[in-house]
């Protein structure tokens, strides 16, 4: 019986049970607050749980002993933590008497005194001295709180990072100590009722107003502090971007973000964006072989580094414009990849790369909910302020963005521009307006009259729409201006932008027409807006096709040079596929080499390299060629494009002859081994993507452009 009851029992409904339950076998319920079971409280006998909890191999609080901590230096306590100690001490004195509460571990009392007197001592010394560790930081705590919340937070020196020649770059780190904590989200006004205060947005929405970031390591990506560039060159590289830059992408507000400070401590990701931008063009006064700053491929594996943090690790205080801005300057700049010895450059410009970077700008957008927002403070002009402006014209180009590459990719879009067209009126009496903004607006404008078939017109009264609503829009722009000061690119606007919206806009509409419209008024037009485009880059630009020179080459027009030098990436495409357009139509034999429609049979040859389309491919090469280095430069990937067509044309046995028709119908076309000894291998390829040996092709106006390879890249 004996060895039975000193066996510990089995789990099960008496387990728990004291030892009198057990024994009178009723219901026991455990031990309560009073250490006694209710059962034994009640009927007023001892109760088993009193003795197990003076006994240590019961109760694990009597064996402190066996995991003391590290023994406290009195010495290592701060000035004034002496009262602390005496107050520990006190009441560390009444120690034993609180244990021995119930009479069993008085001095000398119980079973086990002689083998704990030891322990005991070493436990009350043990926990005096956690105590008195624990006061001192609970006052050193109190002593921070009382510091004035209004005062500015100093950051602690900073330490300077030294690359190694060849960096392989890891993660650097700020220490909890020298970070101010984060900001909250939304901020709930204190003037408002509260009824106005309700939070109704989704359940992350919620949870996120009242949240605490508690953020223990944040990334340094300021290549400042990182020691890739001085905060001269810096200063530098933003004034490049924001005298030469800007213009073609003008969606900051140049008095607020042209300050590096601001920028610096606002946003990494709109700094880097905009330091990488202005690194492309650091050699450009000097006119050298390569333009880009010499640690220019640091900077862009840092904006690697920002853009992947922004997308897998964002935090609380990104939750800005300055995001969405910098994904922007990302888009229209894509960075270049550069070897390691400095000798090959890889440009990521791509139909996909740039759809991914304004998706993921326009994802930024959605979520700060500015295309819901961004135009209310509008409708009462009194109220606007100049970050309500600077949210609203961001918003502006990135609507326009969005229209414009889905035009160019044949892709939907995303945004929809009416809300911010319901007060396009009350933004242009804005007091904040700059000198660019009439020029946006009027791309605004072109975006939202596209908007209305979806960017896919399905009619040929659609295009020839489209086309008066883009006359108007010009015509206002022309009359906007006035004698106000305009910059070089306003000269400009009407012959590049307006006239690509239009013929990407026809070709669209082609793309997806009968072969009867495809040869009707709708590729005159487009064939005259491709024209005008190029025929803008020489230095006597005309609408008029015949006031040009008959047989003289025509010359490159030197503040068009300069608008290229500095221009975004997708005007290259601009350029590059106007040429493309018109090679493609004269060599289906839609038009004849002065770019005359349907051209006769029966003629005599023209002078190949006196025509029209050979001269007007040929200027548009060579700015292309003068506006860029010979390395480093991404108009150099079109300008290899542009001599393979114009070979195409003075090569004499390029030009469709009249079309025979086999059984089918399907027109007969030259043989395509002949006509690929006359192109480099990159053209060749971008050729047969076209189908241009199959049919007359209209393709995706980014197709092949985007994606040519680039093994013959220079450099």
């Amino acid at each position: 019986m004996t060895n039975r009851t000193s066996n510990p029992l089995p789990i099960g409904r008496t387990g728990h049970a004291c030892v009198q339950c057990r024994e009178r076998k009723q219901r026991c319920g455990g031990f309560t607050h009073e250490i006694k079971c209710g059962p034994c409280r009640t009927r007023e006998v001892e109760c088993s749980f009193q003795e197990e909890a003076n006994d240590p191999r019961f109760n694990p609080y009597l064996r402190l002993g066996t995991s003391r901590s590290p023994p406290f230096s009195a010495d290592k306590s701060p000035h004034g933590d002496a009262s602390s100690s005496t107050s520990a001490s006190a009441r560390l004195h009444a120690f034993p008497a609180v244990m021995g509460r119930n009479g069993d571990w008085e001095a000398g009392s119980g079973p086990y005194q002689s083998s704990n007197e030891g322990n005991v001592a070493r436990q009350v010394e043990s926990l005096r001295s956690q105590l008195a560790e624990l006061e001192r930081r609970l006052g050193t705590t109190l002593q921070a709180e009382e510091v004035p919340k209004s005062s500015a937070w100093q950051p602690q020196p900073e330490p300077s990072f030294v690359l190694p020649s060849n960096p392989t770059y890891e993660p650097v780190y700020f220490p909890t100590q020298a970070l101010p904590p984060l900001p909250a989200p939304t901020t709930i006004p204190t003037s408002v009722s509260p009824q106005d205060v309700v939070c109704i947005d989704g359940p992350l929405s919620a949870l996120s107003s009242i949240q605490t970031d508690s953020a223990f390591e944040v990334e340094i990506n300021d290549p400042i502090d990182r020691s890739i560039l001085t905060e001269g060159e810096a200063h530098v590289m933003f004034r490049l971007y924001f005298s030469r830059c800007h213009p073609n992408a003008p969606f900051l507000y140049v008095d607020y973000d042209s300050d590096l400070d601001r920028v610096r401590s606002s946003s990494k990701l709109l700094l880097l964006a905009i330091l990488c931008v202005g690194a492309r063009f650091w050699s450009y006064s000097s006119r050298s072989s390569c333009w880009l700053h010499p640690r220019y491929h640091e900077l862009v594996r840092l904006l690697d580094m920002e853009v992947m943090r922004i997308t897998l690790r964002p935090s609380p205080d990104d939750l800005k414009l300055e995001t969405v801005q910098g994904l922007l300057l990302c888009a229209h700049w894509m960075p270049l990849d550069v070897s390691t010895d400095k000798k090959q450059y890889r440009f990521r410009f791509s139909e996909g790369g740039a759809w991914q970077c304004l998706g993921l700008a326009i994802r930024w957008a959605t979520f700060l909910a500015l295309e819901r927002s961004c135009h209310l403070s509008f409708h009462r002009l009194e109220s606007v302020t100049k970050d309500d402006a600077r949210r609203y014209r961001t918003m502006l180009y990135l609507t326009e963005s969005d229209h414009y590459l889905a035009l160019s990719a044949r892709r939907p879009t995303n945004l929809d521009p009416g809300p911010l067209h319901s007060v396009l009126a009350n933004f242009l009496r804005c007091k904040d307006l700059q000198n660019t903004d009439g020029r946006l607006i009027s791309l605004f404008r072109v975006a939202y009259s596209a908007q209305i078939t979806g960017c896919r017109p399905t009619t040929i009264e659609s295009v020839e729409a489209f086309d008066k609503d883009v006359q108007l829009i010009e015509r206002q722009f022309l009359l906007s201006l006035g004698d106000r000061p305009t910059d070089t690119l306003n000269q400009h606007f009407p012959f590049t932008s307006l006239r690509w919206y239009r013929l990407s806009y026809a070709c669209a509409f082609l793309a997806n027409a009968d072969p009867v419209q495809r040869t009707g008024k709708a590729l005159t037009w487009a064939i005259e807006w491709a024209s005008q485009i190029l025929i803008h880059l020489s230095t006597t630009p005309s609408i008029n096709v015949a006031a040009l020179p008959s047989t003289a080459p025509l010359e490159p027009n030197p503040s068009i040079v300069d608008v290229m030098s500095f221009a975004i990436d997708h005007y290259f495409v601009v350029i590059a596929y106007a040429a493309f357009f018109l090679v493609n139509v004269w060599w289906s034999n839609q038009m004849d080499s002065n770019l005359q429609p349907h051209p006769q049979q029966g003629l005599e040859p023209m002078d190949a390299s006196t025509s029209l389309l050979c001269r007007l491919v040929d200027v548009a090469a060579r700015t292309l060629e003068a506006a860029s280095p010979p390395e480093g430069h991404l108009a150099r990937r079109y300008v290899a494009v542009l001599r393979g067509m114009t070979g195409i044309i003075q090569s004499g046995k390029t030009q469709a002859a009249p079309f025979g028709a086999d059984a089918s119908g399907m027109a007969t076309y030259p043989n395509a081994p002949d006509m690929s000894g006359n192109l480099e291998e990159d053209l060749w390829s971008l050729w047969q993507n076209a189908e241009l040996d199959t049919s007359l092709a209209i393709p995706n106006l980014l197709d092949g452009l985007f994606d040519a390879p680039q093994a013959n890249q220079l450099g």
